[in-house]
């Protein structure tokens, strides 16, 4: 999920749902709904994945930020090959199964897995 659709899903989340103060709704009927904008402000991006994890980019950062990439605990390939997959069957990720040993290997070159 990109930034600006995690700020748009926060914006839906944060509208709020009020009846009009001078209708009452009919029994067995929900009342009206009134939706109001809302502001929030996400913190600026600070770490960045080094430009040879385009592919982490492309399929990882849409949940998961380059931070939170570059503090995970060192895993082999294997554990890796596991997360990646967990990540597409439990999680609903759009990873391309061929991509995978591309990722695992993008993975592996993180400063924090050698």
């Amino acid at each position: 999920m990109s930034r600006a659709s995690l700020a748009a899903l926060l914006l839906l989340g944060a509208c709020s749902r009020t009846a009009a103060s001078s209708d009452t709704a009919p029994a067995g009927q929900a009342a009206p709904i009134a939706l109001t904008s809302q502001t929030i402000a996400l913190p600026d991006e600070t770490t960045m994945l080094p430009a040879s994890a385009e592919i982490l980019t492309t399929n990882c950062t849409a949940c998961h930020s380059p931070e939170m990439l570059l503090t995970q605990p060192k895993l082999d390939a294997k554990t890796w090959t596991a997360e990646v997959a967990k990540m597409r069957s439990v999680y609903k990720a759009a990873i391309d199964p061929k991509d995978d040993p591309k990722l695992v290997a993008a993975l592996l070159t993180l400063p924090n897995q050698k």
